[in-house]
């Protein structure tokens, strides 16, 4: 009643008040204008549909000039330039590029809201829902303390290591921040961080875009990694699988080659109560190191299966004394056979290594060096030769002038070239003459469409060995393999960036449990 009474009196008063005595009170005004949304910056990642029909992973720098905005189709190292335009929520950018490149317009309309960038692009006609991811920058320091092996409780083991830097042709080799590779599936993928501790998995080599899941790292009190998560969806909140890291020991060493030269080593040591198995790993042509990416990956791969390896600096490289040779002469693949038994020796004289079970691993050119080691060394139990040669080295030679070792597309044909090699006498080093003697089982394995060598002859080869007798040897070829085993449909250079699988890690995992056990 109070209240009632009380709007009678105001009514009252404004009806009897003189309108000069009182202006009316103003009508306030509403602003029309809102807090402008935050700029779009920094590196975003999404996958696009190209005309083709095929997916692409495309990665967007936005800055706040378009002058620093820019765009890249992984695995190209091209940069695009970016005309980026945002009006509130609302985003809008266009490239376009010359006649003989990917694309001739790419444009994107879309917006940013509640973090989310996401809308539609269009490539030269063809559009595609499209959902851009955030990209993280993380310390090199704190990705090195990520690089280790991870073990889930099934026995399945990862391997982890910061990612090398290379490009050649217009193409990155590798992803920019952490590689994974699965040792059971043989999956290789780049890790994009999401955040310091979290990594979306790529879905190629060297493509993040449409993600294939994340990892996510642990460390405990101390500040030291212990375990990692794995989830098959980039956006799954449940436990994931876990797996814990694999405990054990690296050592830098040196060891002298027969002819005096100082080698520098890298001993990785599994963590164990009895002697382990051992290998000692050789390289390629390639100058070599103790620590480069074959290596490391090979070591994660030894230290899974419980093994030791020595790998080290080839001789003038690194740190290694000598004087470094390419060239597959006699004598050069001969000093590089008495670097590899001068290892055994030294892997053999350490107690926590089992001497009767030391092997050779290596591949490529370390296909003619391993017979030379294994046939001078009675501490040389085993060996694998991967993607190496049964064949002369002037035989090898004609194979890869007729492929171009795969770096160009080339129209070959595999039967006739093979035809022409059966009909040419062996030149240069020949092991064939070495291996019919060796008495160590031996393993070789190959790809079908590897362009650096000769792979059906070198089958053959090894094929009228075994079947004289030689049934200690045995070889498995991988349908469309290249030169380094990756899953490739030519054996092109340039196709590495996209190859989605190692192949032959189920295959030596076999074999070294049927050849490399204790009770052998």
């Amino acid at each position: 009643m109070r209240i009632f009474s009380t709007i009678l009196l105001l009514c009252f008063l404004t009806a009897c008040a003189s309108p000069t005595a009182t202006p009316p009170t103003p009508t306030p005004v509403i602003p029309t204008s809102t807090i402008p949304a935050p700029a779009l910056t920094g590196q975003w990642i999404g996958a696009a549909t190209k005309p083709d029909g095929t997916t692409a992973s495309i990665q967007v720098t936005l800055a706040d000039s378009d002058s620093e905005s820019k765009l890249n189709i992984e695995p190209f190292t091209h940069l695009w330039k970016l005309m980026l335009e945002q009006n509130n929520e609302a985003v809008h950018f266009t490239a376009t590029s010359k006649v003989d490149e990917p694309f001739q317009e790419i444009e994107f309309t879309g917006t940013f809201v509640n973090g989310i960038f996401s809308g539609e692009l269009n490539w030269d006609g063809t559009a595609s829902a499209i959902t851009f991811t955030p990209i993280a920058s993380v310390d090199k320091t704190l990705l090195e303390k990520y690089e280790g092996v991870y073990r889930f409780e099934s026995g399945r083991a990862l391997s982890i290591i910061v990612s090398p830097e290379y490009s050649s042709d217009g193409l990155y080799f590798f992803s920019q921040t952490l590689m994974l590779t699965d040792f059971d599936s043989g999956a290789l993928r780049g890790l994009y961080p999401l955040n310091n501790t979290t990594f979306a998995v790529g879905v190629l080599r060297v493509a993040g875009a449409p993600f294939a899941g994340k990892v996510q790292f642990f460390t405990d009190t101390q500040g030291n990694v212990t375990s990692l998560k794995w989830w098959g969806d980039v956006k799954a909140d449940d436990d994931g699988q876990a797996a814990k890291r694999v405990q054990y020991n690296k050592e830098e060493i040196t060891f002298t080659s027969k002819d005096g030269i100082k080698l520098a080593g890298l001993l990785s040591l599994p963590e164990s109560n009895t002697p382990v198995p051992a290998f000692m790993g050789l390289h390629g042509s390639e100058p070599g190191t103790r620590d480069n990416f074959g290596a490391k990956v090979m070591a994660h791969y030894m230290i899974s299966r419980g093994f030791a390896i020595l790998s080290y600096d080839k001789r003038g490289v690194g740190d290694s004394e000598g004087v470094y040779q390419e060239a597959a002469s006699d004598s050069n693949l001969h000093k590089h056979a008495d670097d590899a038994t001068a290892g055994v020796a030294y892997l053999a004289s350490r107690p926590e290594i089992d001497a009767k079970r030391i092997g050779l691993i290596g591949g490529s050119q370390a296909g003619w060096v391993i017979p030379i080691a294994a046939s001078q060394s009675e501490q040389v139990s085993y060996f694998v030769i991967l993607s190496g040669p049964v064949t002369s080295t002037f035989q090898e030679d004609v194979f890869s002038s007729y492929t171009n070792d795969g770096e160009t597309v080339t129209q070959y044909d595999d039967a006739k070239i093979t035809q022409k090699l059966r009909g040419m006498n062996p030149g240069g080093f020949n092991p064939i003459p070495i291996l019919a003697e060796l008495k160590q089982p031996g393993l070789w394995l190959w790809g079908s469409v590897d362009k650096n060598q000769p792979v059906t002859f070198d089958a053959e080869n090894l094929q009228t060995l075994i079947d004289s007798g030689k049934d200690i040897f045995s070889y498995e070829i991988f349908p469309n393999g290249d030169h380094n085993l990756n899953s490739s449909p030519h054996g092109l250079f340039d196709e590495i960036p996209y190859s989605p699988h190692v192949l032959f890690y189920s295959a030596l995992t076999k074999w070294l449990k049927t050849n490399m056990s204790k009770e052998k």
